[in-house]
């Protein structure tokens, strides 16, 4: 027999029990389970639960000790992984405002999400959300107190690379050479037969620094960007320590893949890359996750005119302050930029890109779903296999090769004609206009960021404008 207990940084193992050669251990273990609290068995304590079936949860208000009970609604979005920040919203409201409850398990190396949202609104950066309170509730150090750790390493068999993330956008977890680290816990009479606890720790392979191509002919001057990004391996520590934060930011919004309509979509999309421009320009902060569900479609007359805002600065950081020695990857797989996923540093450049990767999404996957016109529905049937799947199937050389690949001219015409429905046809030259910006092609495909931010920023967000322009005037 052998006993596991999980929790956001990682498994851990009581070691191999023989109940034939110690049934006295094995009973221990048994009847130790029986006798755990809501809390040791890990279910959550901290938010309230009302007869009625209402929840609730107190929170302090920003730049406040004053507590405030908030009622949590219907659930919005939750990651189905175990090694992961394991983010998950719910609609919440004070009685007067109606707002968004996150709960995510963070790392300690990280600048909260709570001070680079205050940091951003000192700054007056638009269209990020504004926090109505925040509650830390609890650490993976708290949990782990009491526990040892040795060097003992041992492999699992790796899940099959396609388990990583889905069309839903889950949680990028790999599972390559993990360590096994041996240790032990006293904690009242129902420990003493796992004596030996060991954790499983998942630790993802870096792929091989990638050089840029130096194009001395360009039309603009690149900015050098070499540094790695994805990972730091820190093997000196046992696990990663996470904090289990809820943060409550207002206004609400729906994510972006559920948009109702092409002109939403991207009104939605053209408001949140100025918000990322005045957040990285205005708030000198980086967001580096750009992705589906970090967009939401907001109403304009509850959100000062915002159509689309960002939100999720988990993974954000301050310009120039260096690395936070975080070991978790940063950014979504299937929108992670190309450079990125070939371990270059993070810059704005590299979050346009997924902008760009998550319009392509919306349209390709999610198109589909809408209701087509009825000159369009029998033109073309949906693909049965998408090209879009290699975003995310694979180690991180493997998808970035394809994603370059399909960047290239040939290929991305090929995702446009094949991937989106014949009633988004409308949405190709905004794609193609976009393209042209982000992947400028002199002696090969370049990817990386001018030195000039609004040499991307202003031609993409006046395509958009154009784009809508058109969009609306065929509607009237």
């Amino acid at each position: 027999m052998e006993a596991w207990v999980f929790d956001h940084s990682g498994p851990y193992s009581s070691g191999v029990i023989d109940i034939s050669k110690d049934l006295k251990r094995f009973f221990q273990v048994l009847i130790g389970y029986t006798m755990m609290s809501d809390e040791e068995l890990g279910l959550d304590t901290f938010i309230a639960r009302e007869e009625d079936g209402s929840k609730s949860i107190i929170v302090k208000g920003p730049g406040t000790s004053e507590e405030t009970e908030l009622k949590l609604g219907e659930i919005l979005f939750f990651q189905c992984a175990i090694v992961c920040r394991g983010t998950t919203y719910f609609l919440t409201t004070d009685g007067q405002v109606e707002g968004v409850a996150k709960f995510s398990w963070v790392s300690d190396k990280r600048q909260s999400e709570i001070e680079l949202l205050e940091l951003a609104g000192q700054k007056n950066v638009q269209g990020i959300a504004r926090i109505i309170g925040h509650s830390t509730i609890t650490t993976i150090a708290d949990m782990c107190c009491g526990l040892t750790f040795d060097n003992k390493h041992h492999n699992f068999k790796s899940a099959p690379t396609s388990t990583a993330s889905s069309f839903q956008s889950q949680a990028l977890i790999e599972s390559s050479d993990i360590c096994q680290k041996s240790s032990s816990r006293k904690r009242r009479s129902s420990d003493k037969g796992m004596e030996a606890l060991k954790r499983s720790r998942s630790i993802n392979q870096l792929p091989s620094n990638t050089q840029q191509e130096q194009e001395n002919d360009l039309a603009f001057s690149v900015q050098s960007a070499h540094k790695p990004s994805l990972f730091d391996r820190n093997d000196e520590e046992p696990y990663e320590n996470r904090v289990l934060r809820c943060l409550v930011i207002s206004p609400a919004g729906r994510p972006i893949y559920k948009y109702q309509s092409p002109l939403e979509l991207l009104k939605a999309l053209r408001d949140a890359i100025k918000a990322h421009q005045s957040l990285y320009l205005d708030g000198n902060i980086l967001h580096r996750d750009i992705s589906e569900n970090n967009i939401i479609i907001t109403d304009p007359e509850k959100a000062d005119g915002h159509w689309g805002m960002l939100i999720d600065l988990d993974l954000a950081k301050e310009v120039g302050s260096g690395r936070s020695g975080a070991r978790h990857q940063t950014g979504t797989m299937e929108f992670m930029a190309i450079e990125v996923l070939l371990n270059i540093d993070h810059t704005y450049r590299h979050d346009l890109e997924p902008f760009f990767y998550v319009l392509i999404w919306q349209c390709a996957r999610h198109g589909w779903e809408l209701d087509p016109p009825q000159t369009s529905r029998q033109l073309q049937e949906r693909p049965r296999s998408s090209l879009l799947q290699n975003w995310y199937i694979g180690n991180y050389e493997e998808i970035a090769t394809y994603k370059r690949g399909n960047m290239e001219p040939g290929g991305f015409e090929r995702i446009l004609m094949r991937e989106f429905p014949p009633w988004f046809d409308w949405v190709k030259p905004l794609c193609r206009a976009i393209w042209h910006i982000l992947f400028p092609y002199h002696k090969g495909l370049t990817v990386g960021p001018p030195q000039d931010p609004n040499r991307l920023y202003d031609p993409i967000i006046r395509a958009y404008d154009d784009t809508i322009a058109q969009l609306e005037l065929g509607n009237s």
